[in-house]
């Protein structure tokens, strides 16, 4: 358990995917203090107790069976409210792929919060939830790491479920131009290739895309190429120069420099730690 109160260790920052998880009972006076935010979402599931959320002074209490999801850079502060808070919480940042339909009450004001559910139905949520924290435990195999993701989609996509359709419908729009990026991440379309396609000028395609997204269309296109990239150096023999042509971009020097800044390591030694 972390012994700071901003002690949360991301072993492997990816473009997506799960950073760290864990369920913990605290009893008061544990509080994490988080004045800036955190660089991805946070997910917090209570099971038993109650906690406390505070944002822009304003307190929330997260009872038994309600969720919690805060959206990357909103300052925020949260703790034990009763005389124990049971939860499981996981730090993710979304799979770009899940934009057209991750979509939940709040989430314009990148702060979630979601009423117990109390029907039969509603166990599913928790016992994804448990499954997301069962295979993290092996995070460091590759298919426990997408089991685990593929556990969280279920999870996220049930929630979105409960919600209305109105409440969390994407603009057709944009979801005609996140499809066109993921069919043709290896191209270079620009802005205006964009605005054609979905009718729009290119200000306000780039205001709505980031609205509904949670991310600009450039960082968005970045992470749909990166993870091909980290699909191809586990799964194939080509070399770091052919899959940076395969991904988009223009030399092995710019497709290094950009998988740095999202691993924290060259695609050379990713392929080598994973592969062992």
């Amino acid at each position: 358990m972390a012994k700071k109160p901003t002690d949360y260790a991301i072993e492997e920052f990816r473009p997506y995917g799960i950073l760290v998880s864990g369920h913990y009972t605290e009893q008061s006076p544990y509080y994490i203090h988080r004045p800036s935010g955190s660089i991805d979402w946070l997910l917090m599931y209570t099971h038993s107790g109650s906690g406390e959320i505070v944002i822009n002074q304003k307190t929330m209490k997260c009872h038994e069976g309600e969720v919690v999801i805060l959206l990357p850079g909103i300052p925020h502060h949260y703790g034990v409210s009763s005389e124990e808070w049971s939860f499981t919480w996981v730090h993710f940042i979304p799979n770009p792929e899940w934009s057209s339909w991750l979509r939940l009450p709040g989430q314009a004001g990148r702060f979630v919060h979601l009423p117990a559910h109390s029907s039969p139905k509603d166990q599913a949520f928790p016992e994804a939830m448990g499954r997301m924290l069962h295979y993290g435990e092996h995070s460091g195999r590759e298919l426990s790491r997408r089991l685990a993701l593929n556990a969280l989609e279920q999870a996220l996509l049930l929630l979105c479920a409960d919600c209305s359709e109105e409440q969390h419908q994407m603009d057709p729009r944009i979801i005609e131009v996140m499809e066109y990026l993921r069919q043709s991440f290896r191209e270079k379309p620009t802005l205006e290739d964009l605005a054609r396609i979905s009718c729009l000028s290119r200000s306000r395609l780039s205001h709505l895309f980031k609205e509904q997204v949670g991310d600009t269309i450039g960082n968005t296109l970045s992470k749909l190429r990166l993870e091909k990239a980290a699909e191809l150096l586990l799964y194939t023999k080509q070399q770091v120069s052919e899959i940076s042509e395969d991904v988009g971009y223009e030399s092995s020097d710019h497709l290094t420099r950009m998988f740095r800044s999202h691993f924290g390591i060259t695609p050379v030694k990713y392929r080598q730690q994973n592969r062992n």
